[in-house]
């Protein structure tokens, strides 16, 4: 079974002007993204190009003696993969520019995201997905009953900018988990002539919207060039609004452990694929769905805010700091307020309340079909 290290050990020796960019191609490009790449490349687009293979060896340098880690929910192997990345000729002399990666706790908002030039001259814009912070777990939540969060607007700004920048070039868009949800939403929300340079947009098992994001004349206009991959169980993927025009592939995890794109399986220069989501998928899906459909915007929101704050009351920002300290998890829950401590109770008792009449269905519906 073949993974992007496989990929790159069969085809790395060919540049990407010899043999085309690909659907792999384009989820390597997005785990790059989740790579701290502070320090090395440039933030402003003026300040010039870094190449992966100097980037790997300079991040070797500023970050040599550290335990290398993506915080508590990011593969750290990720790391591994960016070194092996510029290793190879396919990608050793692709350009990075253009950094940003923004988390600001008080305005709920978690971004980032850099462009890779590529040797087959077109672009890759790159989003990254939900990271260690707090801030960008309550922005995904935010999702639920808010268009756009701020990372969605950023996104498209950003989009726009890099358009100017790099005049005439083709652009592809992608990112992994959040980060497809950014690449859609960007390329849906851009400027009309930046939209039409757009050669495809990559969403790597990234969730939803709202329903208005699909009827939305952006949306349309690009709906043929967005290319969505998830793994057979998928549980991030189809949060929210999601339309069925998903493509599914092999995992050798198991359960929500497959939104770990490191273990999606790849035959040759494509993914290897499954018929469909798995039956449990798909039950999640259901649950998830009507959990949220049973919950206006009001109560979303308030169920965000208090879930969220109780986080931050153990005066933590990420998700590392959180599991360092459970005590003082354990001690916020159980001193917050009535209203806080209702509104959890409320929301997760409609969750499990969802959960129990699925299953319940589940089993009428088994029961039927061995009778008959």
């Amino acid at each position: 079974m073949a993974n992007m290290f496989d990929y790159l050990k069969w085809r790395g020796d060919l540049k990407l002007w010899q043999v085309g960019f690909c659907d792999v191609d384009a989820l390597i490009m997005t785990e790059l993204t989740y790579v701290n790449h502070d320090g090395i490349v440039p933030s402003a687009p003026d300040d010039g190009l870094v190449t992966i293979s100097d980037e790997v060896r300079r991040y070797n340098v500023l970050h040599r003696g550290e335990k290398l880690s993506l915080g508590a929910i990011v593969p750290a192997e990720i790391i591994d993969l960016f070194f092996a990345v510029g290793a190879v000729g396919r990608f050793a002399d692709v350009g990075l520019c253009c950094y940003e990666n923004i988390v600001d706790d008080n305005a709920v908002e978690q971004f980032s995201a850099i462009t890779a030039k590529l040797t087959d001259g077109t672009l890759f814009v790159g989003y990254r997905g939900t990271d260690d912070s707090i801030a960008g777990w309550k922005e995904n939540f935010q999702m639920s009953f808010k268009s756009p969060v701020a990372a969605q607007y950023r996104a498209a700004d950003y989009l726009n900018r890099i358009a100017d920048h790099f005049g005439a070039y083709p652009i592809r868009v992608g990112g992994h988990s959040k980060g497809g949800n950014l690449a859609m939403w960007a390329a849906a929300n851009c400027r009309s002539d930046v939209a039409e340079r757009i050669l495809d947009v990559y969403n790597m098992d990234g969730p939803g919207f709202l329903k208005n994001y699909h009827e939305s004349s952006g949306y349309l206009a690009i709906k043929d060039r967005i290319k969505t991959i998830v793994p057979e169980k998928s549980v991030v993927g189809m949060f929210l609004e999601h339309e069925g025009n998903y493509r599914t592939v092999k995992s050798t995890e198991r359960g929500l452990m497959q939104h770990n794109a490191l273990s999606w399986q790849i035959m040759g220069a494509d993914f290897e694929f499954a018929d469909d989501l798995s039956p449990d998928a798909k039950r999640a899906d259901d649950i998830l769905s009507a959990w949220i459909a049973g919950m206006d915007d009001e109560f979303r929101e308030k169920f965000t805010d208090a879930f969220f704050g109780i986080l931050y009351s153990t005066k933590s920002t990420t998700l590392s700091d959180l599991m360092s300290d459970k005590p003082a998890l354990l001690r916020a829950f159980s001193s917050a307020d009535a209203e806080t401590r209702q509104a959890l109770s409320e929301g997760f008792r409609r969750l499990l309340g969802e959960s129990g009449k699925n299953i319940s269905d589940w089993l009428k519906s088994h029961r039927t079909s061995a009778e008959t």
